[in-house]
């Protein structure tokens, strides 16, 4: 069978003409340069459509080279390479100004389609194209990428998206920045898991599940990453789902990831620290400037016998001030308590719980700045069932104190009492019978009454003060008297009267051997002219005051010495108060004991 030939078809020819009908309205405009001539034809109605200046006519490049914006370089000078041989083709972009004076980006590209025989061009053929919308909203892209990179720079915060296909990459150096394997590519979903800790894996699991984020269309997750160094470090992590699957399922995702790390350890710090306030067995309290209450851990609450919001800006005076005295007595003395010179100390006071019984308590006050405002920290710890067994067993060494101090007294004492009348009944028989005997007798008389006075001066020590004697303001009367008798210093007493309120005698012995002790000190190491001795009292405390002009404060003793300061702080601590020593400005010393006072 005879093999047809097939003829090619050749569409014919189009003229100028015919183009320019091709073209009316096109965004591509075509033209044609007379190189020797220096002038351009255009082909269409492009520029007419897009308000530029054809520039027809002679002088073609350098009244269109005046149009293009004076940023955007010499593209002509590509074009001149061209002309002359060294290019057949080329593609720039620019700016040209329009006839109503704006800026229009184009995009030009040219070749040449005839030259001499020495190579340079003489005609060249070319297309330019209207690539203004394209190119703004590309200009505006790489600056929205730019004014993102700076924000996310600014506050850390990771960039990234997950592609259709599968491909996840970072907008941003936030890993790096971090120290973070950024895990890119095809299989950055296993490398990535792989440094998430343990503890939070399945919860990422879950918040990335495909079909519980498309369903949802975000996910929000945090969790610690490992770090390069090795360190766990915590990120905040959410995501938009941009594509779904048939099912519904997520298959792409764009997503930022914040460095969270310091709030959240900090977060962690301050729940740990709300656990222990809820697990306290004291009491804490915060206050404002005015002393109203504004947080309180549920020791405080069970004290105060009210929940939390019954205590939420009720004045601390309702808490804390015991119900004698007047409100104004009240006031006065919870605030010094509460807003001492010295909020660090530890203070011991009475208080009253919601049922009106009263309970011992070590209060500590401390003044801190709260987000700028001036607060209050109160801590109370209830020391009632301490204190009572304390007492006890202050009481039990009272009255062992008393007792020895009863056989001292009344037992040998009386006995050596007898002894002595003993020897005096017989004093005149040995003075008839030997006079050296008699005078050998009256020795022994004497040692016997000696030993009689030291034995009620013991006795008296081991109970100095006693109720059916005047108790302790009568016991500091004599005691003032003793120490001007025997130092020869001045004694002076204030405020000690009948009108301080009753002290049980076990913690009016410790007090007068604290004044005793005081005394002591500034007489035999002060070198003391004058010493004071007040005990004043408010509805809520007492405090014994032994102020001297001595010497002041001696440096720290040698270790094995000293035991009278630390045995003065243990009796304070056995009537439920605190002692302080301290040295004063102008010379000489201060104790002062306050202890609370029974309701």
């Amino acid at each position: 069978m005879p093999v047809r030939s097939v003829t090619a078809y050749r569409a014919p020819a189009l003229d100028a003409e015919q183009i320019d009908s091709l073209l009316q309205g096109s965004d591509f405009g075509f033209w044609q340069i007379d190189v020797a001539r220096d002038e351009v034809y255009w082909y269409g109605d492009w520029c007419a459509a897009m308000g530029v200046d054809p520039c027809l006519g002679p002088d073609h490049r350098r009244r269109w080279a005046a149009r293009i914006h004076p940023d955007d370089g010499s593209p002509f000078a590509r074009y001149n390479d061209l002309i002359e041989g060294q290019y057949d083709f080329y593609e720039t972009e620019y700016r040209l100004r329009t006839l109503a004076g704006g800026w229009r980006w184009v995009m030009v590209r040219a070749r040449v389609v005839r030259r001499d025989e020495h190579g340079r061009a003489l005609r060249v053929a070319g297309v330019t194209i209207d690539i203004d919308a394209r190119k703004r909203a590309e200009l505006e892209l790489r600056a929205a990428e730019a004014r993102l990179a700076t924000a996310t720079w600014g506050t850390r915060i990771g960039v990234w998206e997950n592609s259709l296909e599968g491909q996840f990459r970072w907008l941003n150096d936030w890993c790096t920045a971090l120290g973070i394997d950024p895990c890119e590519g095809p299989s950055n979903s296993p490398s990535w898991r792989a440094n998430i800790h343990p503890d939070d894996l399945d919860l990422c699991l879950s918040a990335w599940s495909a079909e519980a984020a498309g369903l949802a269309g975000t996910y929000i997750v945090e969790y610690r990453v490992r770090t390069r160094s090795g360190r766990w470090r915590w990120i905040h992590e959410r995501a938009m789902v941009t594509a779904h699957d048939e099912a519904g399922r997520a298959i792409a995702f764009v997503g930022v990831c914040i460095d969270i790390d310091e709030r959240k350890r900090m977060e962690l710090e301050l729940q740990s620290q709300a656990r222990i306030l809820e697990t306290m067995r004291e009491g804490v309290a915060l206050v404002d400037a005015a002393d109203r209450i504004e947080f309180t851990n549920p020791a405080f609450e069970r004290m105060a016998g009210r929940d939390r919001g019954a205590l939420l800006g009720t004045h601390v005076l309702d808490v804390l001030a015991a119900p004698a005295g007047s409100p104004a007595q009240r006031e006065a003395a919870v605030r010094r308590l509460l807003h001492s010179d010295d909020p660090r100390a530890e203070r011991s006071v009475l208080l009253h719980r919601a049922d009106g019984t009263p309970f011992a308590a070590e209060v500590l006050s401390n003044a801190i700045d709260w987000q700028g405002e001036q607060k209050r920290v109160i801590v109370i710890q209830d020391v009632s069932e301490r204190k009572r067994l304390e007492q006890e067993i202050a009481e039990i060494v009272h009255l062992e104190r008393q007792r020895l101090g009863s056989d001292l007294h009344d037992g040998l004492g009386q006995e050596l009492t007898g002894i002595a009348l003993l020897l005096r009944g017989i004093a005149p028989t040995v003075a008839a019978a030997s006079p050296p005997a008699a005078t050998q007798l009256d020795e022994i008389i004497a040692l016997t009454n000696q030993a009689i006075q030291n034995t009620r001066k013991m006795a008296l020590g081991l109970s100095p003060v006693a109720l059916d004697r005047g108790g302790l303001v009568e016991s500091l009367h004599r005691l003032v008297d003793r120490t001007r008798a025997n130092y020869g210093v001045t004694v002076r007493l204030r405020g000690v009267s009948d009108a301080v309120p009753a002290i049980e005698e076990s913690s009016a012995t410790h007090l007068y051997l604290i004044a005793q002790e005081a005394l002591l000190n500034a007489c035999e190491h002060g070198r003391a002219r004058q010493v004071t001795i007040s005990l004043r009292a408010n509805p809520l405390q007492a405090a014994l005051s032994i102020v001297d002009d001595g010497v002041g404060l001696r440096p720290a003793p040698r270790p094995g010495r000293g035991m009278g300061m630390t045995i003065m702080q243990y009796r304070a601590r056995a009537v439920g108060g605190s002692l302080r020593i301290e040295g004063r400005r102008g010379g000489g010393t201060r104790v002062r004991c306050v202890f609370p006072l029974l309701s």
